[in-house]
This record gives C-alpha cells, structure tokens and sequence, in this order.
C-alpha cells in the first residue's frame, strides 16, 4: 500500500508544477493508469482500439503547424538548377538595400536619441510587444481574432511570423551588424537588448508579414490603412526603445514585401488564405 501511495502522490507533485500546456490551459492532475488497474482488473485482450483509426484532430497546436508551411516554403522556392533559393532571392541588394556599414550611420544615431522622448508614453506598449506572442496579440485585439472560432485565421498570423522568424535570422547571421547601443554609448536601451545581430530588424519583418497576410484574408482599404498602420507602429517601437537603427526597420519592411510574394508560390498557404477569408 505504501507504494502505490507513493506512486499516486508523484504523479500527483510532479503535475503540480507543471508549466501550461501550448493551448493555454494550466495542466491538470492525472492518476497514473497503473493505479486504475490495481482498483479495476481487467482480463479481457480487447483494449477497444476502434478499426480503422480515427484521424487526428485537424487543428492541432498551430504554432507547432507552421513547420509544415515553413517546410513547404522552402521547398517551393529552390530552384535546384540554378542553386538559387529564397535566401539569395531576399538577400539581393535590391531587396534588402546595401550594407549597414556602407550607409552614414550618424543621423540614425541621432534619429533614435531623438525619439527618446517618447519612451515614457510608448512604455507599456514597447515591453508587450518585446516578444512575439505579445506583438501577436494586438492583432488579435484589433481585428477581435478569436483562436477557437478563427482558426484558420490564426494559424495564418502564426505561419507568417515563423516563416519570418527564419528570413530574418538567416539575414542577421549573413550580416552580423552590430546594435546602436554597441556603437553609440549615449544610447540606453530602454529593455535588454536581443542577443542577435540588429540588421534587418524581426519585428518590422514579421509584423510587416503577418500585416500583408491578414490584408488578403480580410480585404478592405480601412483594413488595409490599419494594419499597415500597426506593423510600421511595431517597428518604430523597436527604434524608440534604442535596440534598432530606422535602416534595419526599412530593411525588414522590404524583405518581407518580397518574402511575401514568395510566400504565395506554395499551394497550402494560399488555401489557407482562403480558409482564413471564409471565417471572416
């Protein structure tokens, strides 16, 4: 008896400190099928497994389903023949600008002591927005997405910002420009900074991504001026905090307007766009 009261209360303690599950809900308590077993003997061979099996349930985590987009991404766009992918595509000076170093950094140095001002009104927003599920999250707000009735729509918000999360840190480790904290000591970033190269900047990538994305499962000018509105907000956050140039900011502005045409080569994330648009 003592072991099996032994067995329970692990179970038991080892859930209580366990982290929220993925889909939000805080873990629960499970008694360990073994002590069901001890309470209910059962001598039967069949377990009840139904034939043929059922599937899984189709909307499973979606931040973990945007891997089968990203997957699909870059396959689609690899051309085998001429070695040239979506990298070489979106790291092309026309696309991405010159090099940081090629540019007078001084006046952007400048541009970012001089939004300082601006640090006590944007507070709050600039520490929600430092992750990305908090940038995330004022989408949701303003167009009132809804992750159980709007799955689709969802999964479409996530899949763009995974698939930037990959351009941006291929681009970053191709450039390694350092932070303006790094070059001017009179700039205080107002948060620690990410310990990633600052060239192109992620968030003005991906919000200028997800932006684009959400444009096409909701059309509508008011839409459109709204979320257009709020990525370039997320971005410029970025400079006002002090961890980002304005030139890394228009750098991932850029990338993602053409990383987004190249997005709309793969069949499955089109049809997710129109999966999106019949929630609406």
């Amino acid at each position: 008896m003592g072991a099996d009261n032994m067995n329970m209360n692990m179970n038991m303690n080892m859930n209580m400190n366990a982290p929220p599950s993925l889909s939000g809900l805080a873990q629960r308590i499970r008694f360990n099928t073994a002590d069901f077993r001890k309470l209910i003997p059962n001598t039967s061979t069949d377990t009840g497994v139904p034939n043929p099996l059922p599937r899984f349930p189709p909307n499973w985590d979606p931040d973990l389903r945007t891997y089968i987009y990203l997957n699909d991404f870059v396959q689609v766009n690899y051309d085998s023949g001429a070695h040239r992918g979506w990298f070489e595509i979106l790291d092309d000076p026309l696309v991405i600008g010159n090099e940081p170093k090629d540019d007078d950094l001084d006046p952007q140095i400048l541009e970012i002591l001089n939004a300082a001002p601006d640090r006590e009104d944007r507070f709050a927003e600039i520490i929600d927005q430092n992750d990305a599920d908090g940038a995330i999250a004022y989408y949701l707000g303003m167009l009132m997405i809804d992750p159980g009735r709007h799955p689709n729509t969802y999964l479409l918000i996530r899949v763009a910002r995974r698939i930037g999360e990959l351009v941006t840190m291929a681009l970053k480790g191709k450039h390694m420009h350092p932070r303006p904290s790094q070059l001017c000591p009179a700039i205080v970033p107002m948060i620690d900074p990410p310990m990633t190269p600052s060239f192109p900047a992620g968030h003005a990538l991906q919000s200028r991504l997800i932006s684009l994305a959400l444009e096409d499962a909701r059309p509508g000018q008011r839409q459109k001026e709204l979320l257009d509105y709020l990525a370039r907000r997320i971005g410029e956050n970025r400079v006002i905090a002090g961890i980002h140039f304005n030139r890394d900011i228009d750098a991932g502005v850029d990338v993602a307007t053409k990383c987004y045409s190249l997005m709309q080569n793969s069949p499955i994330f089109n049809q997710l766009i129109v999966d999106a648009r019949n929630e609406i």
